[in-house]
This record gives structure tokens, sequence and C-alpha cells, in this order.
């Protein structure tokens, strides 16, 4: 990786390209010609060579397109340039409150209505004389003969109904009746035999429903007594559907609610039906009620043992909701891709509830118009999670107290050179300050995302009040850019970071050949490589600050005229 510096300053701005790997300045006035290209995936990385690829994923690199939106390196987003974004046909839709028309679909059986079915048994002894039922599958009409039989005990019966009529003695008749009735002589017939006047000796039977014979039990011949079963009809002008409903969607099911039917091997059979009772009890194997579905089937089209596709409508509401197809499963659970805006994606952890056309409702994890990514989610996704696996590694900062000294903190090299981009930008304003330009707050902006991430990372630790004054001074010399102004963020950014540079890590500074220099009237620190000291301030006593560990104390270091900077103080 390469670095474009004015020639004057090269030989103090050599460590750069040690402390800071992920972040390289070019200067306000490199010639028009020079072309910094990044990583499409990760666009902190900056070089100057067309040709070369990131040493973090090995991709082939693609120039900067100016006023490019600046990396965040928090560990859980991203950062993609716009052009990148095209290429991945990146969409993105926004949270928002939908009616969503859930479909519950479920497999159901057609079986028998158990209302429709009739059975006759007999009440008295007799023979039957004559069967015109023959077989099971004879179709019966309401009213039809089923059979007629040959009985003594009604014979007798009859035989007193008459006399009682002759006799004129109505309470007999009434009792005699009664028993007629009571022992299974129907009404017409009973009728019948006072309009003829004598008695039937073989009493026809009716059938009283229509229907298909489902069970014939005797013969003609056959002698019958009181509870002999003699056929069951089954009539199929109106058919069950037993649908099995998940345990967990049978609060949303209820009697009443309409349901849309598909038979594969009836086709013209009715569509529709109404849910006609929801069992109370749930299979233990399956997890699964069973719901019954009344369904109309005149034209005879459903069989008992058919198949059925059930599909409930269930009633709609206005509800917070994502494209259906924004939704990502894996391991961490359902979550979304995040659109912060410039380029600045983030993986939002979802609680989800009912989906229907195509949208899934979002009960936690986001707020209305919030955007999400519908389109290119799985390879942002992956970047995400890459960057979040690696945070992972590091020991907890949360693990040390607020006390903990700062030599003491888990700080890994990943965070090392976070730092690092802070300690950059102190040597960054320094040449400014001294060589006179303004400072390009685009190079400023990846040292923001790093402190910010850290922040976040340390921050029940003596490390984040550090950085959020670090942070405070970096934000304010993108404003100021230059001059006095510029001195004065400079300073504080020092100040902001001595206790670390002295008390963190100072070997390893030290070892870099950075050198900590103050004006001990005034208090204003700066740093610098290597050279005389090169006063940011203007003119006075320079100190220079011993690293801790060195033999010999702190001593005056003579004022190089040539670098005093009267503008700049």
């Amino acid at each position: 990786m390469k670095r474009l510096t004015k020639p004057m300053m090269a030989g103090s701005f050599a460590l750069l390209m040690l402390l800071a790997p992920l972040a390289v300045w070019s200067q306000q006035r490199t010639a028009s010609t020079d072309t910094r290209y990044t990583c499409p995936m990760h666009p902190h990385y900056i070089a100057t060579d067309p040709d070369g690829v990131c040493p973090i994923c090995g991709m082939d690199l693609v120039p900067v397109r100016e006023g490019a939106p600046a990396a965040n390196n928090a560990d859980s987003s991203i950062v993609v340039p716009a052009e990148m974004l095209q290429s991945m046909g990146v969409r993105t839709a926004p949270a928002a409150f939908q009616r969503i028309e859930r479909t519950l679909r479920a497999f159901g059986v057609v079986e028998a209505n158990e209302r429709l079915e009739s059975v006759a048994v007999s009440r008295f002894e007799g023979w039957i004389a004559d069967l015109t039922v023959r077989a099971e599958g004879d179709a019966v009409q309401p009213g039809a003969l089923l059979f007629s039989v040959y009985s003594p005990e009604l014979i007798a019966a009859q035989k007193e109904l008459l006399a009682a009529v002759a006799t004129s003695n109505p309470d007999r008749q009434a009792a005699v009746r009664q028993r007629l009735r009571s022992l299974g002589m129907q009404a017409p017939v009973i009728d019948e035999v006072l309009a003829r006047g004598e008695v039937i000796e073989e009493v026809p039977v009716y059938a009283e429903a229509g229907g298909t014979v489902v069970a014939l039990e005797i013969r003609a011949g056959d002698y019958i007594e009181p509870g002999t079963p003699i056929l069951r009809l089954q009539s199929y002008a109106e058919v069950w559907v037993m649908a099995s409903i998940p345990e967990t969607d049978l609060p949303l099911v209820d009697t009443g609610l309409p349901v849309r039917l598909h038979f594969p091997s009836a086709p013209a059979a009715s569509e529709q039906g109404v849910i006609d009772y929801v069992y109370p009890t749930i299979d233990p194997k399956t997890r699964t009620a069973r719901v019954r579905i009344v369904v109309d089937n005149r034209a005879g089209a459903l069989r008992p043992g058919a198949y059925a596709d059930v599909a409930i409508d269930l009633a709609s509401s206005s509800r917070l909701a994502v494209p259906t197809e924004a939704i990502l499963r894996d391991s961490r659970g359902a979550h979304v891709v995040l659109a912060r805006g410039e380029g600045r994606f983030d993986v939002r952890a979802v609680r989800l509830g009912d989906s229907g056309d195509g949208f899934t409702e979002v009960l936690e994890g986001l707020q209305a118009g919030e955007q999400v990514v519908v389109s290119g989610q799985f390879l942002l996704d992956s970047e995400v999670n890459l960057r979040e696996g690696f945070a992972k590694l590091a020991p907890a900062a949360n693990e040390l107290s607020s006390n903990s000294p700062l030599a003491t903190l888990p700080i890994d090299n990943r965070a090392l050179a976070e730092l690092d981009h802070a300690v950059d930008m102190a040597l960054y304003f320094h040449e400014a300050l001294v060589d006179r330009y303004a400072i390009d707050p685009y190079f400023v902006q990846p040292a923001v995302g790093a402190l910010e991430a850290l922040v976040s990372r340390y921050d029940n630790t003596r490390l984040a009040p550090l950085l959020k004054k670090a942070l405070a001074a970096l934000g304010a010399a993108r404003e100021v850019r230059e001059g006095a102004a510029l001195a004065a963020e400079l300073a504080r950014l020092v100040d902001a970071l001595t206790p670390w540079l002295l008390e963190g890590r100072p070997a390893h500074y030290r070892d870099q050949g950075l050198s900590l220099y103050e004006i001990e009237t005034a208090g204003q620190r700066w740093l610098q490589q290597g050279g005389d000291p090169l006063s940011p301030y203007g003119e006075g006593e320079v100190v220079r600050v011993d690293w801790p560990g060195d033999a010999h104390g702190g001593h005056s270091a003579p004022m190089n005229p040539s670098a005093a900077d009267g503008d700049a103080a």
C-alpha cells in the first residue's frame, strides 16, 4: 500500500504506515492526476496502487469516488461505496404499517356428517315379510318403503285400537295409539289402519330421511326382536372436512370463520366452507388440534376420505411490517440489514409476527420509517457477521471496572490500530499547521468512526472519557480546518490522548520514534516523529515529555525559529 505525502514532511510522517494500516492520507496539494483506490467491501482501506488488492479480503481495488461517505469502523456496521451498491443490486424499503391479509393453510380429509346419519332398530318381535332395500349403497329417498314386517304384537295392538274406536272411547283410543307409536309403528300407517277400519297384517316401514344405505343387517324372512339393528342410512348432501391446525395458530381460529377449499380429486366440488367446531384437545405427537368444516355437497362430488387443501383467511389489521424477503434467519435468529444512509449498513435483530401478502409483521426491533435492505442483503449481512466475529475474539472490556489502569485494558491489535487513528490525526494536524494548509475533513472521518466504535466497546473504563474528548476535538477540527482554530483543536486532541500515550501503551509509541512536546508556559502539546521540535503554536520554550521508563527526565529543547508559526498561535 502506498501513500502520498508532502516531500518536506516525508520523514516525520513515515510512522503513519506503521501505526494505522487501515487509514491512509494524501495531502490536499497532491497532483490532480493522482487517484486513490479502495476495497469495495472494506472502504476504510485506501491505496494509490491501481493494481493492488485488499489485504483483508483479496478483492480488486476500485477508484475512490470524490465526496464518498467515510467508513464507519464500528464492529457491527459497514460502509459500501455507491457504485458498489449498484453492482450488488441493493434495494431498500421502509418499515411501514401494512394491512396484512394472513392466510392460514392446512390439509384436511373429507368425512361423513354424523348429523345426517339415521339408524333403524327394531322395537318389536316379528318376521321381515318384504325387503325393498337389497344391498349397501342403495339410494333411499325420504318416505320410501324400506321393508314390511309381520308382527303378532302389532296385529293385537291394531285390534285394540279398532275396538276403542268402535266403543267411542277416546281415552282408550289415545292410549292404544301411543302404544303403537312406542312399538315403532309410524303415524301414517296408524292413520291408514283407522282409515281402512281393518288390521294391516304386514306393517310397512318407511324411510324418515333420505340417504345411502351404508349398513344392512337383515334379509327377507329374518326374525327380529327389540334392539335388532336393521339398517343405517347416511346422507352426503353435506359433509365435514377435518383439518389439523398447529397449536400456535389456534388462538386465531374460531367457529363461523369462512374457509376456502380445494379438492384435488373433485375440482367441481364446492370451494366454500364454514368452521363448525374447534376440538378442545391437542394431539401430543403432532401438536395440532382438529377443526371441523361444514361443506355443501348436494352435487355429490365429495366422497369421504378425499383430501382437501384448506385456506382460512384471518381478519386483517394494520401492523408495522417489512417485505418478507428482507428477513434473514441464521443461528443469531431473525434479523434484517438496516440501511442508515450514505452507504452505511448495520444488522438489527427483530421479533416477528404474522406474514401475508408478501409482508411480515415486526413486533420488536424496528420503528416506522427505518429502511431495510430487501435485495443484496446476503452479501452485506456476511460482511457484518465477519466483523462481529473478529470483535468477539477480543477480551471483553466490560469485565474491567472504571478504576482499572489504562495499562491493564484488554487492547488487542485491532483496538490498538483504531486508537492509532487518533494518534495519526494528531500528526496530520501538526503537519498541516506547520506547513500552513487546511486539513481535508474526509481524511478525519475514519478516525471518528474508529473512536466511536471504541467508545461503545470500552464504555465502562477510564479510556471512554478520553476517547469522547478526542472525538469532540476531531469533530471541531473538521469544521475549522486550519489556522489558530485548528491549533486549539490539536492541543485539545493531544491533551485527551496524553493519559493513553503515557499510561496505556507508551512503549508502543516510543518504539515507533514518536516524541511528545509541550510549550511549557502554555501547556500546549503536540506529537512529532524525530528531528527538531516544530511547534505548531508559535514561539515559546519547548519541553519534550519523556516516555515512562526513560533514563532521563523531561528537558527543554531549542525552538526552531523557522518552524514558529505566529499566525497559528
